[in-house]
């Protein structure tokens, strides 16, 4: 069977995901509209001429969907191929993989995009405008659109190329790739904690003498123990009912402010 759809068509459909995905994100079912409206232009285009099969279509991928925004273009690109391939014979293969690929995607995706490429990306900004330089910024623009108009629209093209072939090919090593990435990404993340998170404790006063906490016990025992303590305490914390990332900013501008009046916490 000839293909339907052209690079340009994969590629405004790879934007149409960028732009829909979120825009009615519900707790219920997460990036499902995304992916239906997303998806809309392809069922209107194979099953315009049969409105039972265009339903099923609709209900089919109105079902719950939850994966990371750039590997999901991979799922999309094999859905295409596949109900391209099958037609209405495909709604059954279809939901197997949503459901079997959204959880394993979302773990390497996640990992990759989020916790090493995107911290490395923003460290870069961070420092380099710490420095009182541009560069860092428009190193960080150069990959979100590099994202948006290049690796997006490339996976889409890898997920239809490739079709129900790509998931044969991954068997059996997504588990491997997962663990690679989160070890990756908890290096780097570390690595960040170190660096770029600083505290320092005051010295203290006991029976006259001025005892130096960090110095002579805590960085002692572990380097950057304070960076690893007020870490701990908020992934901790963000574990909580009703905390935010918003209140817990909030809260250790406080404490550190209170805890400099009192001497606890010094300038790094």
């Amino acid at each position: 069977m000839s293909k339907q759809f052209t690079d340009s068509d994969l590629r405004k459909l790879s934007y149409r995901w960028s732009w829909n995905r979120s825009l009615s994100w519900n707790y219920e079912k997460m990036m499902t509209g995304g992916y239906v409206t997303t998806m809309s232009p392809v069922i209107e285009k194979l099953y315009k001429d049969d409105e039972e099969a265009r339903l099923k279509a609709y209900e089919t991928h109105s079902v719950f969907f939850n994966c990371e925004p750039n590997l999901t273009n991979v799922i999309l690109g094999m859905d295409i191929a596949i109900e391209e391939e099958l037609g209405k014979e495909s709604f059954d293969t279809i939901a197997g993989i949503k459901s079997s690929l959204m959880g394993p995607f979302a773990g390497i995706g996640d990992t990759l995009f989020t916790s090493v490429l995107a911290t490395i990306f923003g460290s870069i900004a961070v420092t380099t405008a710490l420095a009182g330089s541009y560069v860092g910024i428009i190193i960080w623009e150069i990959w979100l659109f590099f994202v948006m108009f290049g690796l997006r629209p490339y996976l889409m093209k890898l997920g239809y190329k490739q079709g129900i072939n790509l998931v044969t090919t991954l068997s059996g090593k997504l588990k491997q790739l997962t663990s690679a990435a989160s070890i990756l990404g908890l290096s780097v993340v570390g690595a960040m904690i170190a660096s770029m998170v600083k505290v320092k404790f005051g010295t203290f006063q006991i029976l006259g003498t001025e005892f130096d906490l960090q110095a002579t016990f805590l960085d002692a025992i572990i380097p950057r123990f304070g960076s690893i303590l007020v870490v701990g305490i908020c992934y901790w914390l963000l574990g909580k009912l009703k905390m935010s990332s918003s209140k817990l900013i909030l809260i250790i501008m406080a404490a550190c402010i209170i805890l400099s009046y009192f001497g606890v916490l010094v300038t790094p």
